[in-house]
C-alpha cells in the first residue's frame, strides 16, 4: 500500500485531475464551486497521502530540505481541510444609522463580540456617466449629449425637443411627485418637453426601458448612458468592540476590514435602498496551519538554495 501511495503514477493522475478541476472550475462551471465536492476533496487526501508516501519511503536517507519541502506541502493541504471545516462565514446586513452585532448563515443567527454601525454607503463610478438622446425618424439616427436646458431640433418633422430634467434614480412620491430615491444611477430618465404638429407635450424617457411612447410621436426618443460601469461599493462603518476604542474604517470590495480575528468583507448591497450595504463576516481558525507549511516550504527552498 505504502509503494502504491508514493508511486509517480499516482502523482501525475492526480495532479492531471486537479488541473482538470480547475480549468472547469474557471472556465465553465456556472453552478455550485467543486472546491466543496466530496470528490475535490478526496483528490486532496490523495495527493497529500501521496507525498506523505514518498517521504516516509525515503525518510532514512532524505536531505532535510526533501522532507522540509514535502512536509510543507502536507501541512498545507492539511491547512485547506481545516479551513474547510473550522471556518466562520456569516452576512451581516446594515441600514444607515443603525447599530448591529447580528451576522446570520442559513437559518441560524450569530452575536459578534462587536458591533457595526453604518455611517454611510456610496458607489463609485468609472467617470461620472453621461446622459444621451438619440432621436431616430426618416432622415436617420442623429444623438445629443443630454442637458437640461438643452434645445433640439428635427427638422424632417418639424420638431422640437427641450430637456426639461434630468434624474438619476426615478422615483414617485405622493400625489405623483417625481423624486430621486438615490444618489446612484439606478433608474436615470429624462423629462422632455416635445413640441410637434401644433402640440406640446411633457414625456418622461427612461434608460431601462426604452422605446416609451413610440405611439404617441412621429419619431422615436432614446435616452441612455455612457461612462455607467461602477467600479466599486464602499460602506462607511465604526465599530464597536466589547473592549476598547471605537474604530472608524472604510469598506470595500477590495478593501476589508480585521478586527477581534474576524474580517469584514464588502459583498453586496440593494439598487433600491441607498442606505443599505450586506457585509460578509468570516474568521479562518486554519489560516496558521497554512502559514506553517508555507513557513516549512520556505525553509526547505532556503536549505535546496544553500547546498
Amino acid at each position: 500500500m505504502l509503494k502504491f501511495l508514493a508511486s509517480l503514477r499516482l502523482f501525475f493522475a492526480v495532479c492531471l485531475a486537479l488541473a482538470g478541476a480547475f480549468v472547469y472550475q474557471t472556465l465553465f462551471n456556472r453552478g455550485a464551486p467543486v472546491y466543496g465536492a466530496p470528490w475535490f476533496a478526496a483528490l486532496g487526501v490523495l495527493a497529500a497521502a501521496n507525498i506523505a508516501a514518498c517521504s516516509l519511503r525515503r525518510a532514512r536517507t532524505a536531505s532535510a530540505h526533501f522532507l522540509l519541502l514535502h512536509a510543507g506541502l502536507v501541512v498545507i493541504i492539511a491547512g485547506a481541510f481545516v479551513t474547510r471545516f473550522f471556518r466562520f462565514e456569516a452576512e451581516l446586513p446594515l441600514r444607515a444609522g443603525t447599530l448591529s452585532d447580528l451576522a446570520y448563515s442559513g437559518g441560524a443567527s450569530y452575536k459578534l463580540p462587536f458591533s457595526v454601525q453604518l455611517e454611510d454607503f456610496r458607489l463609485e463610478y468609472y467617470a461620472e456617466p453621461l446622459g444621451r438622446l438619440a432621436v431616430l425618424d426618416e432622415a436617420g439616427r442623429r444623438e445629443f449629449d443630454a442637458e437640461e436646458g438643452a434645445v433640439i431640433k428635427v427638422p424632417s418633422a418639424r420638431a422640437e425637443i427641450k430637456v426639461l430634467r434630468l434624474v438619476r434614480d426615478f422615483g414617485l412620491a405622493a400625489g405623483n411627485k417625481v423624486t430621486e430615491k438615490s444618489p446612484y444611477w439606478h433608474n436615470p430618465a429624462a423629462q422632455l418637453e416635445i413640441t410637434a404638429g401644433g402640440k406640446k407635450q411633457r414625456l418622461w424617457f427612461f434608460s431601462n426601458f426604452p422605446g416609451m411612447h413610440r405611439g404617441q410621436l412621429p419619431f422615436h426618443i432614446f435616452y441612455s448612458l455612457e461612462q455607467a460601469e461602477i467600479k466599486n461599493f464602499i460602506s462607511k462603518v465604526t465599530l464597536i468592540p466589547g473592549e476598547g476604542p471605537k474604530v472608524c474604517a472604510e469598506i470595500a470590495v477590495n478593501k476589508p476590514l480585521k478586527a477581534g480575528g474576524y474580517t469584514l468583507y464588502q459583498t453586496s448591497y440593494d439598487p433600491a435602498d441607498a442606505g443599505y450595504s450586506l457585509l460578509t463576516v468570516t474568521r479562518d481558525r486554519g489560516v496558521w496551519v497554512v502559514y506553517a507549511g508555507f513557513t516549512m516550504l520556505l525553509m526547505g527552498v532556503l536549505l535546496w538554495l544553500r547546498k
